[in-house]
């Protein structure tokens, strides 16, 4: 065996040539999975030479329902946390985070849907450095262009880890750390943008939200202090205050990692490391 044909043998283990990870949570008490399920048996269709590149990381927040995961033909990780915490998405989208292969992270809800063109655009795109971007929304009945969805975001996720993720002294209740966490990228001098109006997502209607979804609660009256502290701590102390450090409070398991049985020649380019010195001047974006 050569040494291009041994590298390729390793190429289902590397995630080196994973461009973007895709990273969704769910916590269903009802009586179906397939909100989750339909929408990734959807994404199993789009082009082959694309989902070579992305990698989907799937949160299980402890959910009562359990099922068999489906022989995907998908670069997939599925977690399990096995704690029981209410409205644990920002736990959920930390742990995502840190399985993530790729620099380019996409953070969404299930009830979402990216088209392949979209998804494309992503994987094409650069590293997004300290630009944080939200997505467009095409209305699935009018087909008009809505603003984006307050918790969907493409980032880095050096740039997530750096500013340590989502607060998690809001997890347990409902609410509030989606714009916490805004405010704290931004405060720390994250640029929020928008991805261009050409690449939208679209809100999911084949949501059965009666037997196929959750049942919480939705109630802001415990974290609305929390958020107005947090934002009260930052004015007064500084960039050290207004964020807990709680990260990744529980414990989880790995259900699935799966990936896609492909062999990717990266592009030759022996100037990248000679040129290190010039990095080392300037830095990186």
């Amino acid at each position: 065996m050569n040494r291009s044909e041994s590298s390729c043998s390793l190429r289902s283990q590397d995630k080196s040539h994973i461009k973007l990870s895709y990273v969704t949570h769910y916590y269903l008490d009802q009586k179906r999975p397939d909100t989750v399920l339909d929408l990734l048996a959807r994404y199993q269709q789009y082009a082959p030479d694309l989902l070579d590149r992305i990698q989907f990381v799937v949160v299980d927040d402890g959910s009562p329902l359990r099922f068999d995961v489906p022989d995907l033909d998908l670069n997939l990780i599925w977690l399990r946390i096995t704690d029981d915490i209410p409205w644990n998405q920002g736990g959920a989208r930390n742990l995502g985070v840190v399985y993530a292969a790729s620099d380019k992270v996409l953070l969404t809800d299930i009830d979402h849907e990216f088209p392949e063109a979209t998804l494309a655009e992503m994987v094409r795109m650069r590293e997004c450095g300290r630009d944080f971007f939200k997505i467009y929304r095409t209305d699935p009945l009018t087909q008009k262009m809505r603003h984006g969805h307050s918790n969907t975001f493409l980032l880095s996720r050096a740039r997530f880890l750096r500013l340590y993720g989502y607060d998690e002294e809001f997890c347990g209740h409902y609410g509030a750390e989606d714009y916490r966490f805004v405010k704290f990228q931004k405060y720390h001098g994250s640029r929020q943008r928008y991805l261009s109006r050409k690449y939208r997502c679209i809100p999911r209607i084949d949501v059965d939200r009666e037997e196929a979804y959750h049942q919480l609660e939705r109630d802001l009256s415990h974290n609305t202090p929390v958020d107005a502290r947090k934002e009260f701590e930052m004015k007064q102390y500084g960039k050290d205050a207004g964020h807990s450090r709680m990260f990744l409070r529980f414990c989880w398991e790995v259900v699935v990692d799966r990936s896609r049985n492909v062999c990717i020649q990266p592009k030759r380019n022996p100037l990248w490391q000679k040129s290190w010195y010039w990095r080392w001047l300037v830095g990186e974006r």
